[in-house]
């Protein structure tokens, strides 16, 4: 074992000593597949240890979702909700906010479900559905951890059937944050409500990079600004050597870069 390597675990040990308990009790739900730990004083339920771990850093550690906005009761979107997590920052920062919540997973609802209950979180109202162009019935498959998406396998998952509604009927109002976490469908979705983004003030979108089919990012920021919209792009997922790395995320993407939209 090199030196740089025995400093690391030294390191790592001594580190773990000063760990709050609920660090301690993050770090070893990081390795479970399921479980519960307290977030802001009540019980979370968690479908998948590592999808907890990373998604509770960005959102909690990171604030990538923080926004500000003078009402007192901003209406918040939020599109690929996943376990819940967002909706308890957003409600952390805004208690009065009003929150439409979309997450089609099967294999992520019940934990959802019963998180919005045990988090007392309320002024949400939940869509068992996928948002999409149209209100159609589409093909859906789940990673049962991360998320999943329409249209596009994982390896060795069975497709299940599900509703989507169409994001733009729920965009003719002042929308004072909308997050779009749809894994590979944001640029069809934000195409769709590209002549009614007027009405929103401030947008996360995750945007995935897919191998094999064309790349959007620069039609969704054209999308932006045509909007009024100056956005900011920050790394979540790329290959440290993109020229030889063949490394992907999710079975199928190559790229995935968080974008911060706002009106100045």
């Amino acid at each position: 074992m090199s030196v740089k390597n025995i400093l690391k675990q030294i390191y790592n040990k001594v580190n773990r000593l000063f760990l709050s308990s609920f660090d301690k009790q993050l770090l070893k739900l990081k390795s479970q597949k399921e479980g519960q730990i307290d977030v802001k004083g009540f019980p979370f339920y968690v479908h998948h240890g590592r999808a907890f771990y990373d998604t509770y850093n960005e959102i909690f550690i990171d604030k990538i979702y923080d926004f500000k906005t003078d009402s007192q009761e901003p209406i918040i979107i939020d599109c690929g909700a996943n376990m819940g997590l967002s909706l308890v920052y957003f409600k952390s920062i805004y208690p009065k906010a009003k929150i439409l919540a979309f997450e089609p997973d099967e294999s992520v609802l019940p934990f959802l479900e019963k998180n919005i209950k045990s988090q007392q979180l309320s002024g949400v109202v939940l869509y068992k559905n996928a948002v999409w162009k149209s209100d159609e019935e589409l093909t859906f498959y789940t990673d049962s951890g991360m998320g999943g998406r329409v249209g596009v396998s994982y390896d060795n998952q069975e497709p299940v059937k599900i509703k989507a509604l169409r994001l733009r009927t729920f965009l003719e109002q002042p929308v004072d944050m909308l997050k779009i976490d749809i894994e590979g469908a944001e640029y069809v979705v934000l195409n769709d409500c590209k002549d009614v983004l007027g009405n929103v003030k401030n947008l996360f979108v995750e945007y995935h990079s897919e191998i094999g089919d064309e790349q959007h990012l620069d039609d969704i920021l054209q999308i932006l600004k045509q909007n009024g919209f100056r956005y900011h792009l920050k790394e979540s997922f790329s290959r440290k050597k993109p020229f030889i790395s063949r490394h992907i995320l999710c079975e199928r993407f190559d790229m995935a870069i968080n974008i911060f939209a706002y009106r100045e």
